[in-house]
């Protein structure tokens, strides 16, 4: 018998016994639903956490936090020879090392002022680690400087105003308030503090905003950060008289401000981060910079742990949603054992024309497996419904509950094509299972009792 002509077997007699059937693949859809809608939860969780950590943070990025061991007498912190060091690893394409400002500054212009803090970079290693901007173009001369994207929206005047007057929700100036205009290609004031001689006395350094930077992924941070060059930090270290610019305050000890103005001491960068040329080469440089006796940090790391949590969840949900197969598999296996004694007679006919047992098998086999085929294709749409539903509804009982939007759009049912795949896969083979042993009844029928109808 032809592969056709044996199709045309199995929907004639399919026909037959249309409420059984459709009450078999109707169990099958509602298991193979559940099973992709249940891991679909698993995969969007999953999404929705590596997307909100990679959000604002370069995969190729591995922060560097300082040594694990040293010797005495040995600097803890990474230093210029550190920097150095790590731009010789094979792989490495920049190295970005910032240096915060250790003092209270003032950023100023045309009456509008406000606390913002201030980090020396190496503009050259920042661009090559992708710093990017919204507006302007890279500092070149020491005083030209890059300001955060939000920093014009804290200026403001000095009015007396108290801060529930002043900043709105957001903890951002009330735009009443703000400066209203954009910083880029003024000309704004730092003004640097320090105690001398038992008294509070300032310097203002005049700075250059030759650009803006891009505003942070995440709506909830605010940048009002100044990057400025490594020798304006020399003229703010002149002034001050300590490293990185530190104040010195009444209260410090005699030993502790030797410590701050001690010239000859080494200076460490306390944000380091190496980027690597690709995502391939993170995990060799991690583990490169850890065998250096290094504390470092990727974003890498917290993905495989993030990534094997979820393989262990998803397995679950899978194994749960198995179960409804599993359920559903009793219902085929009772179906197609009443189509195996409904059709006894058929199948003595077939074996008294010379039809071969595995001829007969493959025909059971092959219905059992339809049906199994097309409760995936209806569960598989079902579940793709439900997904869809799921999500829409998702934002509408956040609001509802607690009575806020969320930032981003969260997308918590997630169906990637393999787990359709793997299902249907999976479907066909619980159904051909449960139809195994009512198929090989059928090749096992004796063809005289069979024509006589005595099974």
């Amino acid at each position: 018998m032809k592969w056709k002509d044996r199709l045309n077997f199995i929907r004639q007699n399919m026909k037959k016994n249309k409420s059984r059937v459709f009450m078999t693949i109707l169990a099958t859809a509602i298991g193979c639903a559940f099973l992709i809608v249940l891991a679909s939860v698993g995969f969007g969780a999953q999404r929705f956490i590596v997307n909100d950590i990679m959000q604002d943070r370069s995969i190729t990025e591995i922060q560097v936090q300082g040594k694990r061991a040293v010797e005495e007498g040995e600097n803890p912190g990474v230093t210029k020879a550190d920097i150095e060091k790590f731009e010789e690893i094979e792989n490495v394409k920049a190295v970005s090392h910032k240096i915060m400002v250790e003092n209270e500054t003032t950023v100023q212009y045309e009456g509008y002022s406000t606390q913002s803090s201030a980090r020396a970079v190496d503009f050259s290693a920042e661009k090559k680690a992708g710093l990017n901007l919204s507006s302007g173009e890279m500092p070149e001369a020491e005083n030209e400087v890059i300001v955060g994207y939000h920093l014009n929206q804290y200026l403001h005047k000095e009015e007396g105003l108290t801060d529930e007057e002043l900043y709105n929700e957001e903890g951002v100036v009330k735009e009443k308030y703000q400066l209203g205009e954009s910083l880029l290609g003024k000309t704004i004031q730092m003004e640097v503090r320090q105690f001398k001689d038992g008294e509070m006395v300032s310097e203002t350094f005049p700075l250059e905003v030759v650009g803006v930077a891009e505003e942070p992924a995440r709506d909830w941070q605010k940048d009002r950060d100044v990057l400025i060059s490594s020798a304006m930090l020399t003229n703010i270290e002149s002034f001050t008289g300590t490293t990185n610019g530190q104040m010195i305050r009444p209260e410090m000890s005699e030993e502790e401000i030797n410590s701050i103005q001690d010239a000859e001491q080494e200076r460490t960068y306390q944000q380091v981060n190496v980027i690597a040329s690709n995502m391939e080469q993170v995990e060799s440089i991690s583990q490169t910079l850890k065998d250096d006796g290094y504390h470092i940090y990727s974003v890498t790391e917290e993905l495989d742990q993030i990534n094997i949590v979820f393989a262990v969840v998803k397995t679950g949900l899978v194994i749960v949603g198995a179960i409804a197969l599993l359920i559903a598999s009793i219902g085929i296996f009772n179906t197609m054992s009443m189509a195996v004694t409904e059709r006894t007679q058929d199948i003595g006919i077939m074996k008294a024309i010379g039809g071969h047992p595995k001829m007969i098998r493959s025909i059971f086999l092959m219905e059992s497996g339809y049906i199994g085929l097309m409760g995936a294709i209806v569960g598989v749409i079902v579940a793709y419904l439900i997904s869809f539903a799921i999500n829409q509804i998702l934002p509408i009982v956040i609001q509802q509950v607690f009575n806020e939007s969320p930032d981003t759009v969260i997308q918590l049912s997630y169906i990637p094509p393999y787990l359709v795949l793997l299902c249907v896969a999976l479907s066909i083979g619980v159904a051909m299972l449960s139809g195994m042993k009512p198929a090989k009844k059928a090749t096992n029928i004796d063809v005289l009792r069979a024509l006589r109808r005595d099974i």
